[in-house]
């Protein structure tokens, strides 16, 4: 037997709070709430928690203080607990150990308390609603128009341009899509009347198209969820990015009308969702299996001291400055010397919980190690691991290997090894 209950909680931070890590002193006006939506699955046996917040990312002990209020709340395992954050840029990033480092507290520690303390209420006050679930659905679109691969290599093999979240230089736009995983996959319960409960819905791409406007804004994701929530009020609905490392809205979004481009891209997304929640295939569940996994993180090896004196160094850049203390408040972070996966299996449906912002070849990956069943992945369930790039990028360089990453060209073979055994 599975049962569920869902919950959804305002995480919205006070105007004037800063955007992303905070370090370059912007505040925020507000433009729309940011919602933690989650589900509590009971098989009987244990519990799950999955969620997803409008938040740019969680790190180290953000993220761990947030899982381990939801587990105590929930009655969860703690490893049976994910958070995902849907990755808009108009929101925040907490790195409270960056902080430490900067010698700055863009996000007080004592309002994240509050906001955990507000979740955790929420997810246990949910418990009093589990309800059985009757069946579970899922269905899976091919969307046009969105997702384009980012990085442009020129005829040397290295990345000659970037097709960032906006792109004006119409020479990057007129190149090919280039790889990405097409597919939006939607997974839907329903209970013994007919009704829904929940869904999730899951795509591959940096999710922001609107960013830059110094405030808070869910971006076309949170559009998305918004018409859903009118075209479709029964049950939560639920938003998840997938391996989005290299892939954005570039190639089609305007350059300049920002809130085009939220109508436009939540368009789409809330189109998708609402066939794929029209043409689902229903089957009976029978509870649910959860797998925790990991293996040993290939990391560079750094010197914390020589990091240390150059992000104190006034000759550091603003932008140098943070990306030195996001890669070394992680390296520093003691648990970050395992990669963490995470399986739900739910029926003939598995979802594949990532931390981190890998490349979307790692999910097109996983999709050929079981070509016939359903799987639907999320990344950026923590972002201590920034940006997973494939070996033979490293000599292509790029944005994405010179800046927030930490992790060797061997984390590739591990990763690849690990998901073969994980889903044999």
């Amino acid at each position: 037997m599975l049962k569920i209950s869902t919950f959804k909680v305002d995480c919205t931070p006070p105007e004037g709070y800063p955007i992303g890590f905070g370090g370059d002193g912007s505040s925020a006006t507000i433009r729309d709430k940011l919602y933690l939506r989650g589900f509590v699955l009971d098989n009987g046996d244990t519990r799950c928690v999955i969620s997803s917040l409008d938040y740019c990312g969680l790190m180290n002990s953000a993220y761990d203080q947030l899982v381990n209020a939801l587990a105590a709340a929930s009655g969860a395992p703690a490893d049976q607990v994910v958070v995902h954050c849907v990755h808009q840029h108009d929101t925040p990033l907490l790195n409270f150990e960056m902080g430490e480092l900067l010698v700055q507290e863009p996000f007080p520690r004592e309002w994240w308390s509050t906001i955990t303390k507000r979740c955790a209420d929420a997810a246990s006050e949910g418990l009093v609603s589990l309800t059985e679930v009757a069946s579970i659905g899922r269905a899976e679109q091919r969307v046009y128009g969105f997702a384009s691969n980012r990085r442009i290599l020129g005829a040397d093999g290295k990345v000659r341009g970037m097709r960032f979240s906006r792109c004006s230089d119409e020479s990057l736009n007129s190149e090919p899509v280039g790889t990405i995983d097409p597919m939006l996959r939607s997974l839907a319960f329903r209970d013994f009347k007919g009704e829904l409960i929940g869904t999730m819905s899951f795509y591959a791409t940096h999710p922001q198209v609107s960013n830059g406007r110094e405030m808070y804004s869910a971006d076309a994701e949170g559009e998305a969820m918004k018409r859903l929530e009118v075209s479709c009020p029964d049950g939560l609905h639920a938003y998840f990015s997938g391996p989005f490392g290299n892939v954005t809205a570039g190639k089609y979004s305007s350059p300049t009308d920002l809130e085009g481009n939220v109508d436009q891209f939540g368009g789409i997304l809330a189109k998708g969702i609402m066939h794929n929640l029209s043409a689902m295939w229903w089957e009976d569940p029978e509870g649910f299996e959860w797998v925790s996994g990991g293996f040993p993180f290939p990391r560079e090896e750094l010197d914390p001291e020589s990091l240390k004196s150059l992000i104190h160094d006034e000759n550091t850049t603003d932008g140098n400055r943070t990306v030195n203390a996001a890669v070394l408040s992680s390296y520093l972070y003691e648990a970050n010397t395992s990669y963490p996966v995470k399986l739900l299996r739910i029926g003939t449906n598995r979802c594949l919980f990532l931390p981190g912002e890998p490349f979307v070849e790692y999910q097109l990956y996983i999709q050929s190690l079981i070509p016939d069943e359903f799987i639907a992945v999320a990344a950026n369930c923590n972002d201590n691991f920034l940006y997973l790039p494939l070996a033979e990028n490293f000599p292509e360089e790029g944005y994405e290997v010179t800046s927030f990453r930490w992790c060797t060209p061997e984390f590739e073979s591990h990763f690849k090894a690990h998901l073969v055994s994980l889903l044999s």
